[in-house]
């Protein structure tokens, strides 16, 4: 029987934070979310019924979240309630005099400390996650510079930066080749919010059944660490094949591939707003995966844990608006795609300088640059895709696959 949990706290999310902590843990548990700045203080007549489990963060409402657990433990019966809340001795004292089921400290939350609590306040009636046995063991030493992660062998280390590495490991199960994707949570180095996009990243994707959107296996949270374990695309990245030559018929038949994984993402409220060919993979068979969803966001977030002002992305292929810091949406998305576009069939970018800042500030000013007349057939999309203004590219991916369908009348003797 998966446990039924209330989150309540002031901040979306931390609410989401405490989610990903359960679900990783119990998969299947019925979750709801309580925003008390929203909808203010529970009914004195709420009885939590149907809750095996109350999390409670401190403040709540902006008011103590003391009070809440005195109302709370004057109903008869009510579930039992875990305090989140600061290191004050004082309230952790007097939360287990009221009669809190036990205190956790945002500051030291971790996973296995908040797996070990809900452990022994739920007792083990509820299952857990079949990813629990691959949680990353901290105490195990790297083999040959390579991690120990149970459930995986480790072939060889990709790429590796200050916040994340990641690794082609072998399934120990099925035996099926995979790329690890591990976070390493580093505070000094704003890995707190790296780690909660890089937890983003999993639930955005893992719900998308596209051909053409990478797959998704399994998830893993450590005390310190993360990992998403995905597909392995063997036959390299979209940048490779621009570097030895595209023809402009397969360049324009990979852009409608890109373009109809996008729609794939905007019809679910999701931008991907990191899109560049090092993101653009081929399986085995050749076909087509767009990967790294590291930046992606929900539309309807309420909050965005990148934080107001900062600048995620690849300045090579970043809109206008994303280069300045702006809010953006799916034509962002298509802006980036015209870039690759334009690369596809030239074998060059359309905007380079000599820092990042002087690529950006060319996004914004430099007009598109022109190709070759025998390219003159594209220049149109490209001009469209790319335009400095947000509402004078096409509005969505369907609008721009219609206005460039595969059947469309460029002449074939040009390619």
């Amino acid at each position: 029987m998966w446990p039924k949990v209330f989150i309540i706290d002031d901040s979306p999310d931390y609410r989401e934070l405490l989610r990903h902590h359960v679900v990783t843990h119990w998969p299947d548990a019925l979750i709801k979310q309580y925003d008390p700045l929203d909808s203010g203080r529970l009914p004195e007549d709420f009885s939590g019924a149907g809750n095996d489990l109350i999390l409670l963060g401190h403040p709540a409402g902006n008011t103590d979240a003391l009070d809440w657990l005195r109302q709370f433990k004057r109903v008869r019966g009510f579930p039992p309630v875990i305090l989140i809340g600061d290191t004050d001795e004082r309230r952790i004292v007097m939360s287990m005099k009221i009669g809190a089921a036990d205190y956790i400290s945002k500051g030291s939350l971790n996973h296995r400390r908040f797996v070990e609590v809900m452990d022994a306040v739920l007792g083990q009636n509820h299952p857990m996650a079949a990813s629990g046995r691959f949680f990353i063991n901290s105490d195990e030493p790297e083999t040959n510079g390579l991690p120990s992660l149970r459930g995986y062998e480790f072939q060889r280390r990709i790429v590796v930066n200050e916040l994340s590495a990641v690794y082609l490991v072998r399934h120990q199960g099925s035996g099926e080749m995979m790329i690890l994707k591990i976070l390493r949570q580093v505070p000094d180095l704003g890995g707190e919010a790296a780690f909660d996009r890089f937890l983003q990243e999993y639930e955005l994707i893992a719900k998308i059944d596209h051909p053409n959107i990478i797959k998704i296996f399994d998830l893993g949270v450590g005390d310190d660490h993360a990992f998403i374990a995905m597909e392995y695309c063997s036959k390299g990245s979209l940048k490779l094949r621009i570097s030895r030559g595209l023809e402009p018929g397969q360049a324009f038949a990979l852009m409608r591939q890109i373009a109809g994984a996008l729609g794939e993402l905007h019809q679910a409220g999701i931008t991907h707003r990191d899109l560049k060919p090092t993101n653009v993979m081929f399986r085995q068979d050749e076909s087509l995966v767009l990967i790294d969803f590291g930046l992606a966001k929900k539309a309807t977030l309420r909050a965005e844990i990148t934080g107001t002002g900062e600048i995620f992305g690849t300045p090579y292929y970043m809109s206008p608006e994303q280069g300045h810091a702006s809010d953006v949406d799916a034509r962002t998305d298509i802006y980036s795609l015209g870039i690759i576009f334009f690369e596809m069939l030239t074998g060059y970018k359309p905007f380079e300088g000599d820092s990042a800042m002087a690529v950006i500030v060319k996004h914004q000013q430099a007009p598109v640059p022109r190709m070759a007349a025998e390219l003159s057939s594209f220049q149109p999309c490209i001009d469209k895709m790319m335009a400095k203004e947000p509402d004078e590219r096409f509005e969505s991916v369907k609008e721009l696959l219609q206005w460039m369908p595969a059947d469309c009348d460029i002449s074939l003797a040009e390619m």
